[in-house]
């Protein structure tokens, strides 16, 4: 009777293990940084997290050009591009201060050099969810960013977890 109870027991510690690794982020709807992924045509999106730490990388791009005015009424209060140094490096790769940063996430992400948008940046692992200068400072990331590129009205959400 004991030995059943307790594998009982282990089935469901595992079972929640793995229903909670799976739901991640928005569950595949709603709102990523205020778009709504039903609400644009959806160009290219891809989900690589899985495991049991959830690590991965997710990336959606919108295409916004049907109801511009909306998503340029989402982004008003986001910055004015360029990315910061920090994501700039991180994003694109680059060199500072003698070191070279090879992440080049822009690739896995799919996103071209934006010159005329705007862009928004959130760091789970920052006090400050906005500041990125503390990025370099640490061995894992979990980070959301989105970009807003009014040339093409298209919509850049890129999520890494490490």
């Amino acid at each position: 009777m004991r030995k059943r109870i307790m594998r009982i027991c282990i089935a469901v510690v595992m079972l929640c293990m793995v229903v909670s690794g799976c739901g991640f982020g928005n569950g595949g709807h709603g709102a990523y940084m205020g778009f709504d992924k039903t609400e644009y045509t959806i160009v290219a999106e891809e989900d690589t997290h899985g495991g049991f730490h959830g690590d991965g990388s997710y990336y959606l791009i919108l295409d916004c050009s049907s109801n511009p005015e909306e998503a340029l009424s989402i982004v008003r209060e986001w910055k004015p591009m360029p990315l910061s140094e920090n994501l700039n490096l991180l994003m694109y790769g680059g060199e500072k201060d003698g070191g070279v940063y090879g992440y080049k996430l822009a690739e896995e992400a799919h996103w071209p050099e934006i010159e005329h948008g705007y862009y928004r940046f959130v760091d789970e692992q920052s006090a400050d969810s906005a500041d990125d200068s503390g990025l370099f400072d640490r061995l894992s990331y979990n980070f959301e960013i989105a970009a807003y590129d009014t040339d093409t009205n298209l919509f850049y959400f890129f999520r890494f977890d490490t």
